[in-house]
């Protein structure tokens, strides 16, 4: 089964509206067992949407449109469906009742315009909008249904919900579409592809996969297709098995935990206790870690360090380390986690310092340098990174490689006894 989904407004081509409706629809419309073969985002013109229609019913089995619906002269659908299909406007009286109640419902008076909503193009089915004044409007054929709805998302995924999903599960009859995600850290996207294809790894019939790059991570998205709901779960566990037994090191959850979230399984699980001293991420991480329910069970102290006098003072750092190798040095990253840690009891500290920029970069310490450190009872390590000129970037990327490596520590933890390290 073949959908498209057109999207009409000047508003969404302008990047003014994000197309928050197509997501939701392509979304939804999984239950049904299908996903849509393409999205279209148009500006408010007549003669391109009916170019677009006419060529859409002759590729699709359902084409789904949002927008232009209302009752001003910018809301262009309606006409275009006249166009497009040689139907004239035929005013509805069940569809202006059900207008005029609505704005009785909500105490306003109904401008004389509105009872245009009440005009069906000719051949189409209106579809009862119940917390709106718009009607979305069905053509039904033996190839194709077309099905135009308001561009009010509320408005929309309710006509989806009461009325498109049910047609689309019918249409796709026994058609199943299962997917899975396996989520990625410390590998990027090339270097995965690489490993994958290099070891070998194809996925099974009927199954696709994609990479989903985002800052630190990668997200293997799986999707398995057929007819029969066990043949495809199977193939689908097949697959997401083949990349496990590859890449398992660096697979963190799968479907939509967060590295924060299963950082906070982990450390709960061992009983271990965290804190930070952060200097070039301003609480970036500490912020991250704490965007989790529960973060109070294992998260102890987070400080921001920005000054040479706030290092010495609340992480502890030696004025002689600050002096002898300045505030961006490995030495000084080892200290300041080392201070948090022996400050506040944790079993783990970690610690961030460095140039982010724009500005403040030298010849000798240029912007994008940080060193990141980690204090534990097994000693201290520090990580020096190379960056780019972004300030938020930096931060950004800095706070996620922080993440990263408290997640395969505390992955790693010996879970017997603990304490004995701590």
């Amino acid at each position: 089964m073949k959908i498209i989904i057109i999207s009409i407004g000047d508003e969404v081509t302008s990047g003014h509206t994000l197309n928050s409706n197509a997501a939701w629809m392509a979304q939804n419309l999984e239950q049904a067992g299908v996903t849509p073969q393409r999205v279209v985002t148009m500006r408010d013109q007549i003669p391109a949407l009916v170019a677009e229609l006419k060529e859409a019913v002759q590729k699709y089995d359902m084409i789904l449109v949002t927008g232009g619906l209302g009752p001003t002269h910018d809301d262009v659908t309606k006409p275009a469906l006249v166009q497009a299909f040689r139907a004239p406007l035929v005013r509805d009286q069940k569809t202006l009742r059900q207008v005029r109640a609505f704005f009785r419902h909500i105490g306003r008076p109904m401008a004389p315009v509105n009872e245009g909503q009440a005009d069906v193009p000719k051949g189409f089915t209106p579809l009862v909008n119940s917390i709106g004044t718009a009607p979305g409007l069905m053509l039904a054929k033996k190839r194709y249904t077309l099905v135009a709805m308001p561009g009010v998302p509320s408005e929309m995924r309710h006509i989806m919900e009461r009325h498109v999903i049910p047609i689309a599960k019918k249409m796709a009859g026994s058609a199943v579409l299962l997917r899975a995600t396996l989520r990625t850290a410390g590998i990027g996207e090339s270097a995965l592809s690489t490993l994958l294809e290099e070891r070998g790894f194809a996925p099974p019939e009927g199954v696709t996969m994609a990479y989903l790059p985002s800052l630190g991570q990668v997200d293997l998205r799986l999707t398995a297709t057929g007819a029969n709901r066990r043949w495809v779960k199977s193939h689908l566990e097949k697959a997401a098995q083949g990349i496990k037994n590859i890449a398992g090191q660096y697979i963190f959850a799968r479907e939509s935990q967060t590295l924060e979230e299963v950082i906070g399984n982990l450390l709960t699980e061992s009983r271990l206790t965290i804190a930070s001293a952060e200097s070039c991420t301003g609480g970036l991480f500490a912020s991250r870690i704490t965007s989790v329910s529960g973060a109070s069970a294992y998260f102890l102290a987070g400080a921001v360090t920005y000054s040479n006098k706030s290092k010495e003072k609340m992480a502890g750092v030696k004025r002689d380390t600050l002096t002898g190798y300045g505030a961006v040095s490995a030495e000084v990253a080892g200290e300041m986690a080392e201070g948090i840690r022996a400050a506040t009891g944790a079993d783990i500290a970690l610690s961030s310092t460095g140039v982010a920029g724009p500005t403040g970069g030298t010849k000798k310490k240029p912007v994008g340098l940080i060193y990141i450190g980690m204090a534990h009872g097994r000693g201290t390590e520090t990580k020096k990174l190379n960056l780019g000129m972004d300030r938020k970037s930096n931060q950004a990327r800095t706070a996620n490689d922080m993440l990263l490596w408290l997640w395969r520590t505390a992955r790693d933890w010996p879970r017997d006894e603990p304490e004995k390290l701590s």
